[in-house]
């Protein structure tokens, strides 16, 4: 990796200075985000160069896949990112972070409930959970931009349920938000949550400044697990249920802003402890409802029915985790057999599907109570403000 002082020694000597630029532009796109970060700093032609759109899209074609791992502690939040380590002998995580910082660093962030709802060429996006002031976030971590949404119509109420996903445009190109409120009220007498045949579906595209509602086929479900919605595909997927309580698959279309039938690989049943992921570059859903096992199924050919496969039996060592259910999320597969896995908000394991070996994924979490989440993420250096109509902040 190269350091500042490295920056400071190629300034000085004028190597690679002299250099026609689309050498020097193959050379530094092949450099990992956080040595482009010093590198901005050696001179102003090469922070031009390093800010131009065609290098940064450019870069990020050649950058390294990873994770963005989001810790809490008490009110605390915290972000990492990391790297997969180079995968042809063995499984692991780049542990020398490429950034991590405090939430509150984002001055606008409060001392509450954030998640993470998703990462789309390096912009992730956040949501405060705070029912009395729900607020919705783009940012770039790397280039320590950031966009506050503005406030969606209406209040939510406890026990009511907000979901959001985030993803692009096939076609157009375009960064979109997307909102759904399903409504419940509790029962004062059994102390339950009674389910509303009401859900409302809301769309911000990035640039617009404001919110505008989906009218037609907003199916009347509610959401399982976490419910991040997973983009994949130009589509934003969610494990639903239905109000006859019946676990089912939602595919949102962001290019025609509209609900898909998308076929799930069991037959209608209402106990499925699952979720959407995506492992190798192929949709997939993890079922922790066995005993002793997670299956996780695979879809070969995306929206085919036929092509789920039941594609790794994972053993639950509860001689590790111990008998507990939690909802598993799929992260990673590595050439040497392992997968990498979130298990439940508690941590992160590698498993072997051949030999059900398991280990713990030394995350250095905050001390105290804690949750953990974590995405697949690729760092970039694309700019929010290339979103004209925005107000990007710095922090």
């Amino acid at each position: 990796m190269m350091n500042s002082r490295n920056c400071k020694y190629i300034k000085q000597k004028g190597f690679l200075m002299n250099l026609p630029s689309h050498i020097l532009v193959e050379i530094l796109s092949r450099l990992p985000v956080r040595a482009i970060i010093h590198c901005r700093c050696v001179c102003k032609t090469w922070l031009k160069l390093l800010s131009d759109p065609e290098f940064v899209t450019l870069h990020f074609s050649r950058s390294r896949p990873g994770l963005v791992v989001h810790q809490s502690e008490m009110f605390r939040n915290f972000m990492k990112f990391v790297e997969f380590e180079d995968e042809i002998d063995h499984h692991d995580l780049d542990h020398d972070s490429i950034m991590k910082f405090d939430l509150k660093r984002l001055s606008e962030f409060p001392d509450g409930n954030i998640v993470l709802d998703g990462s789309v060429n390096g912009l992730l996006c956040l949501r405060d959970t705070n029912y009395k002031h729900e607020t919705v976030y783009v940012c770039n971590p790397i280039t320590r931009e950031y966009i506050r949404l503005p406030a969606p119509e209406g209040v939510v109420r406890y026990p009511s349920i907000v979901t959001c996903g985030f993803g692009l445009s096939r076609i157009t190109g375009e960064y979109k938000v997307v909102r759904f409120f399903h409504e419940q009220v509790l029962d004062p007498i059994r102390r339950t949550c009674i389910r509303i045949p009401r859900s409302e579906c809301h769309v911000y595209t990035l640039g617009t400044g404001s919110w505008r509602s989906i009218i037609g086929n907003v199916s009347n479900f509610a959401y399982s697990g976490r419910s991040v919605g997973l983009f994949f595909k130009g589509n934003v997927h969610w494990l639903i249920q239905d109000l006859e309580g019946t676990e089912l698959i939602s595919c949102f279309d962001l290019e025609k802003e509209e609900f898909q039938p998308f076929p799930s690989p069991f037959p209608r049943r209402q106990e499925l402890l699952g979720s959407v992921g995506v492992l190798q570059d192929r949709l997939c859903l993890c079922d922790n409802t066995s005993h002793f096992e997670i299956d996780i199924w695979v879809m070969k050919e995306y929206g085919v029915k036929e092509s789920w496969t039941r594609e790794f039996v994972i053993s639950k060592m509860t001689e590790l985790i111990g008998p507990t259910f939690e909802v598993v999320y799929g992260l990673k597969v590595f050439k040497d057999g392992y997968i990498l896995v979130l298990w439940g908000d508690f941590f992160m394991m590698y498993c072997c599907n051949k030999s059900k070996v398991g280990q713990e994924v030394d995350m250095e979490q905050p001390r105290g109570p804690n949750s953990i989440e974590a995405m697949l993420h690729v760092s970039s250096l694309f700019s929010l403000q290339n979103f004209g109509l925005e107000n990007v902040r710095k922090f």
